[in-house]
């Protein structure tokens, strides 16, 4: 079998990309076949992305300094989707997930097999305890009929370990547990964006809060004076996926058998999967016309899969909240910790009635739920997993069965978390998870730019991919460092 160099290291050559119809054992590929069988990873990033920042971090910002800063949100969503397509680019040509094949990137695989699972498991977790914690607050509510209090913190930490044991036991099951996200991710995603837009938001959103945010969309680089940057980057950060480190998020495609995904295989899931031989390296296909063709037809399934299903659904994941909130609530004030999750719930009662304060408590419940199930419980381990799967050792200890890597992970990684949960409270716990992903997105952007630029020239982006991931770096930077300067005395 031939070899051809591609970036710092050698991957195998194969004959033939295969064919969406193929890959997904189809007839024709009509829209209905493209919609129930042929896209579904962004559908879990949606799920993902309605998490922390929609309902914690949005409304908190929204009601504290109002909607004019409603740009980042249009921005973030733009350029990480540019981001993402890129990403994902990468891994339809070689068949690795961003987490390998970004060991092919100088420094080399001694750099980023140390930084990138340091800076995955500091994110990682605080993140879920953070979600997780948030989500159970929401929970709690429901369950007390009232915001929870300080007094009843041991309840919302109870609340956070049965959350964290639901999500556990959903990515047990399915033969493939990028399937079984997905799925549950079409529930999750259409239950909230169908019943914010609705149901809660003609009910609640003001004409003056409406007008704001469409102002505020195309007031590009208005931030007001004397804001907290660090609640203002992490709402950056957390529009959309997770800005920076959204590649922690694109495995989902190599497992679903996008390009050459579909050749070197994916993680089964416990109950219901079977081993497969997930092959530790990728595999590229040779240039010729037929296989160029067929990449130009995959490139068109991820920009429909992004820019029709991801773009879309950010956007409007992280306004509706906010709108609500801006709506509902006095500005100036500085939501509760432990209860944004629910605050909003009272208000939205005052106005249509007791069953008001259930339905926001449920919502916040589903959104925070989705999150942890994705970003979290699953995200964190598959990329530990994808990582160390490379090592031989590693797969001669496991039986060449990447399952149990993962699932030893995923016990750990929850433990780990339980333990987190007890330290601070879980906005605190976001934020810093928040502001980790701009402090990657410094080191991982570049490197995405490095490999894109080092496909055959036939698979390259055009330029204007490139402009806007060098904006994307930019904007990354800045956010990070106006969040982490002022706790140097350095003012920007």
């Amino acid at each position: 079998m031939s070899k051809v160099r591609f970036g710092l290291g050698d991957v195998e050559v194969v004959d033939e990309l295969p064919t969406p119809e193929e890959v997904f054992q189809l007839e024709r590929l009509g829209v209905k076949e493209l919609i129930l069988k042929v896209l579904g990873p962004s559908v879990i990033a949606v799920g993902v992305a309605i998490g922390g920042g929609e309902w914690l971090l949005g409304p908190a910002t929204a009601v504290k300094y109002g909607l004019g800063m409603a740009w980042i949100v249009l921005v973030s969503s733009l350029l990480q989707t540019v981001y993402n397509v890129s990403l994902v680019r990468i891994s339809m040509y070689c068949g690795e997930p961003p987490i390998v094949y970004l060991k092919r990137v100088p420094p080399g695989p001694k750099f980023w097999g140390i930084f990138l699972p340091i800076m995955i498991i500091i994110w990682g977790a605080w993140g879920l305890a953070g979600i997780a914690g948030s989500g159970a607050t929401a929970l709690g509510s429901i369950i007390l009929g009232r915001l929870p209090t300080a007094g009843d913190a041991w309840l919302v930490r109870y609340l956070t370990i049965v959350v964290m044991a639901l999500c556990v036991a959903i990515v047990l099951f399915g033969y493939k547990i990028e399937r079984t996200l997905e799925i549950a991710n079409w529930f999750f995603a259409g239950f909230i964006l169908l019943t914010l837009l609705f149901i809660v938001a003609p009910l609640t959103v003001k004409a003056e809060v409406l007008y704001e945010a469409l102002w505020g969309t195309f007031n590009f680089g208005y931030i007001p004076p004397g804001a907290d940057m660090s609640l203002i980057t992490a709402w950056w950060a957390y529009t959309a996926l997770a800005a920076g480190l959204n590649f922690i998020f694109m495995n989902w495609y190599r497992d679903k058998g996008y390009g050459m995904g579909a050749v070197v295989g994916y993680i089964p899931a416990l109950i219901g999967g079977k081993k497969v031989m997930l092959s530790p390296v990728g595999k590229v296909f040779k240039l010729t016309p037929k296989n160029l063709g067929r990449f130009k037809t995959w490139m068109k399934i991820l920009n429909y899969d992004q820019w029709l299903i991801f773009f879309p659904g950010a956007i409007l994941g992280m306004y509706l909240p906010s709108l609500i909130a801006a709506s509902l609530l006095p500005r100036g004030q500085s939501l509760p910790a432990w209860g944004v999750a629910a605050h909003i719930a009272n208000q939205f009662a005052a106005i249509v009635g007791v069953w008001g304060y259930y339905l926001i408590c449920l919502i916040g419940f589903i959104i925070l739920f989705s999150s942890a199930l994705g970003a979290y419980v699953d995200a964190v381990p598959r990329n530990l997993t994808d990582l160390l799967w490379g090592l031989e050792g590693v797969r001669k200890y496991f039986k060449n069965d990447v399952r149990l890597l993962y699932y030893t992970i995923l016990a750990i990684y929850v433990a780990f978390s339980i333990w987190a949960l007890y330290q601070t409270q879980p906005l605190v716990m976001v934020i810093i998870a928040a502001n980790t992903a701009n402090f990657i997105g410094i080191f991982v952007i570049p490197a995405v730019m490095y490999l894109t630029y080092r496909l055959p020239k036939e698979l390259r982006p055009k330029l204007w991919e490139y402009v806007l991931l060098v904006v994307f770096l930019i904007l990354s930077t800045y956010f990070f460092l106006t969040s982490i300067l002022p706790y140097l005395g350095i003012k920007i």
